[in-house]
């Protein structure tokens, strides 16, 4: 037996006998089946643990890979500045004093764990744990196209402020319950910036524009808008607008005349919010487990990633 253990001990043991030969082989055997149930990457080979589907090729996302077995449920926290992917200097820029930003949500992030969640079978519906002001449009109607093929009970839970590209998400979601001193709404579009130029001429700085185009640079801080220019943004800022209109109107049943009213790019709270059919519910976590409790027919259990 002495040949066959040193196997286990000296990689190079196979040299010496079968028996070592045997042991090596068995020791490899017994690791990889290890690491394979504990959802480690095995020679291109990974199990996500979420989903239940193997992926060749790589590991997968270390978000999912913790144990489900217990969640009827899955929470996605929507916090902060809201992005269709999460930059490569993001800890810089959650660090800086200029940054508006103390959390990044990605689109890309919140899809991959929507769509993990459909194909689950094990989960039977979605929290959206919403606390932010807004970000990126393009990025929200992203997450809201998600939401509405999620083919399971979705709740938008507010605890302080669902607002503008938040709100679009949180209006995806088959029911929305907010805090009664939450900020709901501004539904609205922005693309406002500070304008360099004078200060560029206090400190003798001449921007020499070179350009194939006369909208090439437009929005650039070095110098004022033109009528034409701003025109031409106008036009856009009124296109997105009536996109995040017809969205909120159609997610959350309301008459587009309805939600034009509304679309000023102000906030309201809880109260008013439900008022205007922007809301389904004043309530905190309470109500959201008790609501989400009769949805699944089930004591919720929600993990969160």
């Amino acid at each position: 037996m002495k040949p066959f253990f040193s196997g286990f001990t000296w990689p190079f043991s196979f040299l010496e006998s079968r028996s070592a030969s045997a042991g090596l082989f068995l020791s490899i055997f017994l690791i990889a089946t290890a690491a394979t149930a504990a959802g480690i990457t095995v020679y291109g080979y990974a199990y996500d643990s979420l989903t239940g589907a193997n992926t060749a090729g790589g590991s997968s996302d270390t978000s999912a890979s913790q144990d489900y077995a217990s969640c009827n449920t899955i929470g996605i926290e929507i916090r902060d500045c809201i992005m269709t992917y999460r930059p490569d200097n993001a800890e810089a820029l959650l660090g800086s004093v200029d940054s508006p930003c103390r959390a990044i949500t990605s689109s890309e992030e919140v899809i991959w764990k929507l769509d993990a969640a459909a194909n689950n079978p094990q989960i039977k519906a979605v929290i959206l744990d919403i606390d932010s002001t807004g970000g990126s449009g393009v990025a929200a109607e992203e997450i809201a196209a998600s939401m509405k093929n999620l083919g399971k009970p979705s709740i938008a839970w507010v605890r302080e402020s669902a607002d503008s590209a938040a709100y679009w998400i949180a209006s995806a979601a088959d029911t929305i319950i907010a805090s009664e001193g939450s900020d709901v709404g501004s539904i609205g579009v922005t693309m406002s910036y500070v304008d360099n130029a004078k200060q560029n001429a206090k400190d003798g700085l001449t921007y020499n524009q070179l350009t194939t185009g006369k909208y090439k640079d437009t929005g650039t801080h070095d110098r004022a808008l033109t009528a034409d220019e701003r025109a031409l943004l106008q036009r856009d800022l009124d296109i997105a607008l009536q996109n995040f209109i017809k969205a909120v109107a159609r997610n959350r049943h309301l008459p587009v005349e309805k939600v034009t009213e509304l679309a000023d790019g102000s906030t309201m709270m809880g109260a008013m919010a439900l008022q205007n059919g922007l809301i389904d519910q004043i309530g905190s976590k309470q109500e959201v487990w008790t609501k989400l409790g009769n949805l699944i027919q089930e004591e919720p259990d929600v993990c969160w990633d």
